[in-house]
């Protein structure tokens, strides 16, 4: 019925996705066209949504249960509308982070604006056996809002991290947990009264974790516009002393993104100076070499340990999240996690040009990458000017490749079984790269020279391109997930299964 309002108005098909969106983002209408359990309805007035939901919020059944919000509830609430239009609001209300499905039973929702004021009573007891567990490590980060705090902060976040939930939650802060092992446990606390949110994590390898969380809790801020945040990281401490210093984040980016990066800073209470990569390890894509320069260290010495694989998610993570700009643009919306091979041989020829190659899809679950089988590999037969372009780009990827290569297989996910060694098959990936300068056109590269974004930007268009000779856009059967914490991947049926639960 929407387009055909449209259509009597002379809107044709391509415009009328275009207006749709800005309709929604104008907020006239709501309809959510990249989400497939909602994308089914449009509604033209969302103040209706509002008041529907409003009963839930002021419900005293809801603030009663503490934000527990069941099926027959809804459907006393919600008498007045359809059974289907009764599971699209309450998926509205998942949407915009008001509440969750329990995962032990999917006929209770959690509403978790009308969460217990008090903390758990159970909360610190894991919070401390974690901190003296030997070889534990922690980091934080301190939001200093500088306004009166927001509602929705940090229950929004608590909402949307809901799949790492501890059941220790309350409505300024909750417990989070890393899995079934709780390898690493971490801690996010609002404190209106001083107005600043702050998260912790803890464990044996805790970044990972931490900046899958910090990455959720800043897509929450983003929602409240004109909060003149500071961020602060706090001091490690000096010689097993604790120290109340905290730095400025901005100021340790501005540090490690300087040419040469200014490696230390000096703690103004102790006086001191502090390892601005330690400060920043893992939490900022200029600690990559030294996040990789471990990694490689503990493989050498540990073997494949739980802190390798947490290392590997973190750099894999981190590398697609580089990408989130351009992956939002149409014209570069593709899988961008790739081999490129020499299609029948086990070895690279003198000729690299004249040489038949194949590119074989990857699937990006952080951790976790893997080949996609057959239906995701791909003849090249694009011209020379094709790789050149790609040049800046494969560079990027041969560096997470060479350090936190992908797996052949995931631990109790059925994946395609792979035909080739896998090792052997990223050495010859790696060799690529290597040799990439034997076909690189100055001229070509010295477009780009200085400038990463656009190199990118180019590559990434030039690879949806190519990608596109596959009209139906299977693509190993990889699938567009925006995960809670706002990256696009692109995942294998297994994986993105896990951020439908």
């Amino acid at each position: 019925e929407f387009q055909e309002v449209l259509a009597r108005h002379q809107v044709v098909d391509s415009d009328a996705q275009v207006l749709s969106r800005w309709l929604h983002e104008l907020g006239d209408i709501l309809y959510f066209r990249d989400d497939e359990e909602l994308d089914d309805i449009v509604i033209l007035k969302p103040q209706w949504v509002t008041r529907h939901i409003s009963d839930v919020l002021e419900s005293d059944q809801v603030i009663d249960g503490l934000g527990i919000f069941t099926r027959e509830h809804m459907e006393q609430l919600w008498s007045g509308l359809p059974p289907q239009l009764q599971s699209h609001f309450l998926r509205l209300m998942e949407r915009f982070d008001l509440s969750y499905r329990t995962l032990e039973n999917r006929e209770i929702s959690l509403v978790v604006e009308r969460l217990s004021m008090d903390p758990a009573s159970d909360y610190q007891g894991p919070w401390e056996e974690m901190a003296a567990k030997p070889g534990c490590r922690q980091i934080s980060i301190k939001y200093d809002l500088n306004t009166t705090l927001p509602a929705g902060i940090p229950t929004y976040f608590i909402a949307r991290s809901h799949r790492f939930t501890t059941h220790n939650h309350w409505r300024y802060g909750g417990l989070f947990a890393d899995g079934e092992e709780r390898r690493h446990l971490a801690l996010v606390q609002a404190f209106p009264h001083e107005r600043y949110v702050q998260l912790t994590a803890r464990g044996p390898s805790p970044q990972s974790f931490f900046t899958l969380l910090k990455d959720g809790l800043e897509l929450t801020l983003d929602r409240f516009p004109g909060l003149n945040i500071t961020r602060r990281i706090p001091c490690p401490g000096h010689d097993g002393e604790a120290c109340d210093y905290e730095f400025e984040y901005e100021h340790l980016q501005r540090a490690i993104e300087r040419d040469p990066p200014v490696i230390e800073m000096q703690c103004t209470s102790s006086f001191q100076q502090v390892s601005v990569p330690g400060l920043l390890f893992g939490l900022h894509w200029g600690t990559q070499d030294a996040v990789l320069s471990r990694l490689d260290e503990v493989l050498r010495v540990q073997g494949e340990t739980a802190e390798v694989r947490d290392l590997k998610a973190l750099v894999q993570r981190e590398f697609t999240a580089q990408y989130i700009r351009e992956q939002s643009k149409p014209e570069s919306r593709c899988p961008n996690v790739f081999l490129i091979l020499p299609r029948g041989s086990n070895r690279w020829s003198r000729s690299l040009l004249g040489q038949r190659k194949d590119l074989q899809l990857l699937c990006q679950a952080p951790g976790q990458w893997h080949s996609t089988g057959e239906d995701g590999r791909y003849a090249i037969d694009q011209p020379p000017e094709w790789l050149t372009t790609m040049a800046p780009y494969l560079r990027q990827l041969g560096t997470v490749l060479r350090h936190a290569a992908p797996v052949a297989r995931a631990v109790g996910v059925p994946l395609p079984t792979l035909p080739e060694d896998l090792e052997g098959r990223l050495a010859l990936m790696n060799q690529l790269i290597d040799r990439l300068g034997e076909v690189e056109d100055s001229r070509e590269a010295a477009r780009f020279e200085g400038e990463g974004d656009r190199a990118t930007g180019a590559a990434l268009r030039a690879l949806r391109q190519f990608l596109e000779k596959d009209p139906s856009q299977n693509w190993g059967g990889l699938e567009l997930v925006l995960t809670p914490e706002g990256h696009y991947l692109w995942l294998c049926q297994a994986h993105a299964a896990e951020y439908k639960v």
